[in-house]
């Protein structure tokens, strides 16, 4: 059983794949002479942090300073685009929709539906992307939000976890737990990215040994520092990914990591309450595989 359920999510996981290239083929023909790449692969998924609760994909496609006279311009660009022009018997076209820096698409592959973020970007200056990788998006208004634009660097944020293998098992189980058992209180895998990495550069104690000590030692660094910590963007020092969380948020956070910590001393079995996914899908060095996680308290050791 546990290896059909494998081969079954791996299958599903080589169509998702199969739907981003067909979108990146799409986004050439479309704007050939516009572009300043072949759209990238972004999120979790390039950054191999992918866990196999969520299936969504995100694809950035990076422009020429030329190609638009303003992001606002571009990102309703790609839109219209998808809304109005692009085939495919499996996209749900209703539900296409304008996001704050990206375009939603909404795929019905097999039965399932799957989401995947399309993200216009413009390089900085005229052919500055191919040689520093610095993006501007568009971000949309919200609320009393008005619009505006910010940097970032997408290579920057891969390089960020690349050969970091510790920190990505933590991050992966942090993301399982804030999908699944977080209360619909989301925070943003980036967030979880770069606190993770800093509680695991921040540490001075003596050497983890295994997985258990080593999540400990984050959640520990979330409780006690959440509160004060300054989290940037390392590709935008501007912006500060920790404020994305209110005070009020961070105390929550701060207090939900505390229970979670006390639960597990008091019976290690409530790791698998906290962090039950399957563990056979191993994303470290090929996208193509799903992210791993927890199934039980042995794994830890």
């Amino acid at each position: 059983m546990d290896s059909y359920k494998m081969s079954h999510v791996q299958i599903k996981m080589d169509k998702y794949i199969k739907k981003r290239e067909e979108i990146k083929d799409a986004l050439d023909e479309k704007y050939n002479g516009k572009k300043a790449s072949r759209a990238i692969n972004s999120g979790s998924y390039a950054k191999h942090t992918a866990v196999n609760v969520k299936f969504d994909i995100d694809v950035c496609q990076p422009f020429l300073r030329s190609s638009f006279e303003t992001l606002e311009a571009m990102a309703d660009d790609v839109f219209d685009f998808f809304m109005n022009d692009y085939e495919d018997s499996e996209l749900v076209k209703y539900k296409t929709k304008k996001q704050r820096v990206s375009v939603g698409l909404t795929f019905l592959i097999d039965g399932e539906e799957v989401g995947m973020d399309i993200v216009p970007s413009r390089e900085l200056l005229e052919d500055d992307y191919k040689v520093t990788n610095r993006l501007n998006l568009h971000v949309r208004a919200k609320g009393t939000e008005p619009a505006t634009s910010t940097q970032t660097n997408i290579q920057k944020h891969i390089e960020l976890i690349s050969g970091k293998g510790d920190e990505r098992e933590i991050i992966r189980l942090l993301k399982v737990w804030n999908i699944t058992k977080n209360s619909g209180k989301k925070l943003k895998s980036f967030f979880i990215e770069l606190i993770t990495i800093r509680a695991c550069e921040d540490y001075s104690g003596e050497k983890l040994n295994g997985l258990w000590e080593r999540l400990q030692m984050v959640m520990e660094f979330i409780r006690d520092e959440i509160e004060s910590i300054q989290l940037k963007d390392p590709a935008n020092s501007n912006n500060i990914v920790s404020n994305t969380l209110t005070a009020t948020e961070k105390s929550n956070l701060s207090y939900d990591m505390k229970v979670m910590l006390d639960r597990i001393s008091e019976n290690d079995e409530n790791l698998k309450v906290y962090f039950s996914v399957n563990d056979k899908f191993d994303n470290e060095d090929d996208e193509s595989k799903i992210g791993a996680s927890i199934l039980s308290t042995k794994s830890f050791s």
